[in-house]
Parts: structure tokens; sequence; C-alpha cells
């Protein structure tokens, strides 16, 4: 039999002196605020480190020296950003590296240039314990220069925030595309009659060039760069994105899949193809392929990306695309002969070998 465990209460109580009180509360206090300074440096910390998501191929990622080069360098170009909650030499210090940037960057496109192809691919593999100011020694030395005198402004002011926003679009997107990415992955392979990119990194920013996104890259790696704060990119449509973007690696205007088939149709009609018509038809496909994917998994009522671009780049197209949806789309193989493609108030014939039109 077990003895009976004796009452933790049964000695005679004391009433404690004021004094010992006080003592307990100061030492209550001096480690809650120790705590709270603790875990200040540990979201600081936490805040700094790049935030990533693997699926499948993809990999999602906030990471703050590629946020605050494509901070500055949209800064540098355009005039439409909102300027940093700064004042006195913090914003004299910004202003001199967005400077510096408007002078590095000059009149070259992230998307064609190879020294910033090559400087934003650094960015994007940069080791967490080098966020403190070390950088990768391809990075030029009037970017780093400037990148280094940035980023304690900007992480101090603004990087929680935008890697706030960051991490919430990826969370919403990752499992959009854990549920229907390979499945979209390889219903675009089909209607493109290539491989899709087999490593995809996306850099989840505040700012992505001139539009908002943009890819660089070919068939085995490909790196996408999708701002987070453009309503167009938000919620479902993420999961277009992310095969929008990755398309640009196989599809291009004159080369890959769609360029050289409209080349070659228009030549053999003797027209002159519509300058933006491979982009339209990209997407179109990603559109419809999404918009697919999404009704079979209960949302019925996507609202395509290309939909908005018929008012934009993409007047006239709407009808030509829309002929091809109500014969049935891409059913695995070519498209159909005779895909009329409306162009403001004339109807020009590119039939025949586009294969890859719609999905």
């Amino acid at each position: 039999m077990f003895s009976r465990p004796s009452r933790i209460d049964s000695a005679p109580s004391r009433r404690p002196r004021s004094g010992i009180v006080s003592i307990a509360l100061i030492l209550v206090f001096a480690a809650a605020e120790a705590l709270s300074v603790r875990s200040a440096l540990a979201a600081r910390t936490t805040a700094v480190t790049p935030s990533f998501t693997q699926v499948g191929r993809y990999r999602l990622q906030s990471h703050p020296w590629v946020n605050l080069h494509q901070r500055l360098m949209y800064e540098a170009r355009f005039d439409d950003a909102a300027p940093l909650p700064v004042s006195g030499p913090d914003l004299e210090n910004w202003k001199r590296a967005v400077d510096a940037y408007r002078a590095f960057v000059g009149n070259r496109s992230p998307i064609f240039d190879r020294e910033l192809i090559a400087m934003n691919d650094a960015l994007a593999t940069t080791a967490a314990r080098d966020l403190a100011g070390k950088m990768p020694g391809s990075v030029p030395q009037a970017a780093a220069k400037a990148l280094a005198a940035a980023m304690p402004i900007y992480r101090a002011v603004q990087w929680e925030a935008d890697d706030r926003a960051n991490r919430f679009w990826i969370a919403v997107a990752e499992p959009l595309l854990a549920s229907a990415g390979e499945e979209l992955v390889e219903a675009h392979a089909k209607a493109y009659g290539t491989p899709f990119p087999k490593r995809i990194l996306v850099d989840v920013t505040s700012f992505a060039w001139e539009f908002g996104s943009y890819t660089v890259g070919g068939a085995e790696n490909a790196h996408a760069v999708i701002a987070s704060i453009v309503p167009g990119n938000q919620g479902f449509a993420s999961l277009e994105m992310l095969m929008h973007e990755p398309s640009h690696a196989i599809v291009d205007s004159d080369s890959g899949a769609i360029g050289p088939d409209i080349a070659r149709a228009a030549a053999e009609l003797g027209v002159d193809p519509p300058r933006a018509l491979w982009h339209a038809i990209l997407f179109y496909t990603s559109s419809e392929l999404t918009r697919r994917a999404l009704a079979a998994r209960g949302v019925p009522d996507y609202h395509m990306i290309v939909k908005d671009m018929y008012a934009r780049g993409f007047r006239g197209y709407g009808a030509g695309f829309g002929r091809v949806r109500a014969c049935g789309g891409v059913r695995g193989e070519h498209v159909g002969r005779e895909v009329r493609l409306v162009q403001d108030r004339s109807t020009t014939l590119i039939g025949d070998s586009i294969h890859q039109v719609g999905v």
C-alpha cells in the first residue's frame, strides 16, 4: 500500500514581509524585461533570415537583399514608388543610394541585361549569415556600396512590412501550388510541346520591375520575381502567376515555343503577325489552364488575368481566344487549323501551324 503524501500546505502559514514582496516583484519585472529583449532580438533575427518554402520544383522565398535590390532598381527608374517613412540623415542616405542605383542601372533592364541578371541571382542565394553586410563578390562594386549603405535603413523601417506581405503571399500560394502545381506544369508542357523548367526559384518581393513580375533563365533553371503587393498577383491569381512567369523561360517571341510557329505561319500566309501575339498566347494559355484546374477544385468563377489584358496590350484578342475556347481548346494535340485572332477591327488569319495557341 502506498503511503499517503503529506499536504504541502500543512506547515504553519507566515505572512511575507513587504520587503520580500518588493524584491520578488522587481525580480519578476526584470525577468520579464529580459525575456522581452531576448524575444525582440529573436524576432529581429527571424526577420532578416530568408524565408523559403519548397513545393516540388518551386522554391518560394522572401529575401531581404533581393527585396532591397528590387526596390532600389524600381525607385531609380520609376517615380511612383511610395516613399520610405524616413527623414533627416536617413532620408539623405537613402536618396544617395537611389541615385547611385540610377547611375548603375542606367537604361538597362534586369530582364535582358546579363550583369543585372547575374547580380539578382547572386543576391538570391546569399546565405543568412551574410545579411549583416557581406555580399557575394560578384556583385558590382557600385551596387554593393549602395546596397550596404541602404540596408540598415531598409531593415529599420521597411523590411518587416515587406517580409510580412511576402510571407503572406507565399502562405496563400503554397497550398494552391501543392494541390494543382504539377498538374498545371504537365498541362503547360503538353500545350507548348516542350518540358517546363525543372527548377524554379521565385523571389517574392515588394517590387518587380515595371509590371510587377518577370522571369529569366531557361528550361533547366528559371528565376522569377513576383511582387506580392500587386493586386493582380494575389489570391487565386498567384497560382496563375506561378505558371505564367516560368513559361517565359520556354516561350519567346523568336525562340522556344510559340514564337517560331508564329513566324513560320505568318511567312506562309504572307502577313505580318501582331507584335505581342506570342505574349497574348502565353497569357491565355496560363489563364485558361488555371481556370480549368480551379474549376475542378470547386472554384467556378475564377477571373482569368488575360481578361484584364484585353483592355490593355491585347486589345481585340479576346474574340479570337474565345473562339478557341468555344471549339474545345487544346485536347493534348494541335489546337485547330484555323484560329482567327481579331486585332482592332480587322481579322488576321494566323492559322495552320500555331499548334500551341491557347490550351
